[in-house]
């Protein structure tokens, strides 16, 4: 019960970091929002009528924030400020696992919680088409991503001990998944090269099931992309915790 309720008092504090801070909360919630209305300006009129500008962009750059979520998580975890909070949470009663689990769930926590505010942003701000649970799926989805990309954020700390480095190639895989899977704009009409390369992007996958689930009210992508983020964040979790190292974090 001790560790139980130990854990909690992590998690909670966790959480308060993540809120209280300034630069994590606008990249999680304004950032995204003013990115897709820009990106949505820019290319209006070239979408067509069914799908507009703003509903593309509003939905893959939701898709986008749910990658970079890894970005956040290595951030809570390793920040300089953090390291003071990992020190006493070794020295506690605990199971030292807690360290890297608390800033994983806390991250899922904060960034889920963002994703659905933007969700409700764009619904209403863009028009976007609402029919029986598609959004309720759509939001399935995106938890799952957040889960996966919290889970792979605090990996990469684990192998790499530093938050610049795990920052660094977090951005340039997500940025490049992003392109490659046509967040930013249609990479299929580019050929085919283009084509293939982006069918094998998990991203993709990902944007097709949004797209057949928002558009098409066609569920067959939901569980097959639910089941790949939680097996995916389960060998995650295998690889935290055997690379897991407490003396690197303080």
């Amino acid at each position: 019960m001790r560790s139980i309720r130990g854990f909690q008092v992590v998690i909670r504090r966790d959480v308060i970091n993540l809120v209280t801070n300034p630069v994590l909360l606008m990249s999680n919630t304004i950032f995204p929002l003013v990115l897709m209305i820009v990106l949505g300006y820019l290319t209006e009129g070239m979408y067509g009528n069914e799908v507009t500008s703003y509903q593309y962009y509003g939905l893959t750059m939701l898709i986008f924030m749910s990658l970079n979520v890894s970005i956040t998580a290595a951030n809570s975890f390793m920040e300089n400020r953090i390291r003071r909070s990992n020190l006493r949470i070794l020295y506690a009663p605990i199971s030292r696992s807690i360290v890297y689990l608390s800033k994983m769930i806390a991250t899922f926590i904060f960034t889920t919680a963002c994703s659905y505010l933007l969700v409700l942003c764009i619904y209403l701000m863009f028009g976007l088409p609402s029919k029986g649970f598609t959004w309720f799926y759509f939001m399935l989805i995106l938890t799952g991503l957040n889960l996966f990309a919290a889970t792979l954020g605090v990996l990469m700390c684990c192998i790499f001990k530093s938050e610049e480095v795990s920052n660094q190639l977090l951005s340039i895989v997500n940025y490049s998944l992003a392109i490659v899977s046509g967040l930013f704009f249609p990479w299929d009409g580019l050929g085919r090269v283009a084509e293939w390369i982006s069918m094998i992007s998990p991203v993709k996958w990902v944007a097709e099931a949004t797209f057949r689930v928002i558009y098409d009210h066609d569920l067959a992508f939901v569980l097959p992309t639910l089941g790949i983020c939680i097996v995916g964040t389960l060998l995650l979790l295998i690889g935290c915790h055997r690379l897991f190292n407490e003396e690197d974090y303080i």
